[in-house]
């Protein structure tokens, strides 16, 4: 009788392959992270070729055939983004991938998470301010500014057209707060609907790897809040 399959101790069932009997027996892994790996090919040649294209027509398309091209670059580019922060999801539960505590100079990195999303901010009609009382924060150089800036893009994407983003960071937190559009309720989703999305998973997962946390909540006056421990000093 074929033994059954368990799921591992990351809630991942292992693929199952063929032995030389013909048995199946299960190859430990995640599924996710086999995907992600398989991803990066395609989408690499997706890219290359796109800028071919668009190199190549040059001013011979019309406008609204190269607005379709670069709106497919740039779609493109968020699922290589999606792929790294799925592998690297992947590498950290494995421990193949470690976090580097370093200090990292909070005003340039408060400065180039806001100029990342400027662009979809803007277009939502979503303005944001940002403050802080420290002058360094601990993380690793590279995780620690991709978790908070898929922090800060899930922030924009729930807030209303004319309110405001918030950014804080005080005491080793840093604070993202909705706020409503002024004179209308705040009609931000609840705080565990706003977990739920691949981007978020990531910075979880590169957050505990750096002894930091994340959370959502609710204000008094009903803001969606995301709240971000980092590593102590």
């Amino acid at each position: 009788m074929a033994a059954s399959l368990k799921p591992s101790s990351t809630n991942v069932v292992p693929l199952p392959r063929m032995t030389r009997s013909g048995e199946m027996c299960a190859v430990p892994g995640d599924l996710a992270g086999l995907l992600a790996h398989d991803l990066k090919t395609p989408l690499a040649a997706i890219s290359m070729n796109l800028d071919f294209v668009l190199e190549e027509i040059g001013t011979g398309a019309s406008d609204a055939a190269r607005g379709a091209l670069e709106d497919c670059r740039v779609a493109n580019a968020r699922a290589v983004r999606i792929v790294g922060d799925m592998l690297d999801v992947a590498r950290l539960a494995s421990g193949e991938r470690k976090a580097s505590l370093v200090d990292i100079d909070t005003s340039a990195l408060l400065g180039d998470l806001v100029r990342a999303v400027a662009p979809e901010a803007t277009s939502r009609g979503v303005r944001m301010v940002w403050s802080s009382d420290e002058d360094v924060v601990r993380g690793d150089p590279d995780l620690l500014p991709r978790a908070l800036e898929r922090l800060l893009e899930r922030a924009v994407r729930h807030a209303r057209s004319g309110g405001a983003i918030e950014i804080t960071v005080r005491s080793a937190m840093v604070t993202i707060v909705i706020n409503s559009v002024p004179g209308n309720e705040n009609d931000a989703s609840p705080p565990d609907a706003a977990m739920r999305a691949l981007g978020m998973h990531f910075a979880e997962a590169a957050l505990r790897a750096q002894g930091g946390a994340v959370w959502t909540e609710s204000d008094r006056d009903g803001a969606l809040v995301f709240r971000t421990a980092l590593a102590g000093r």
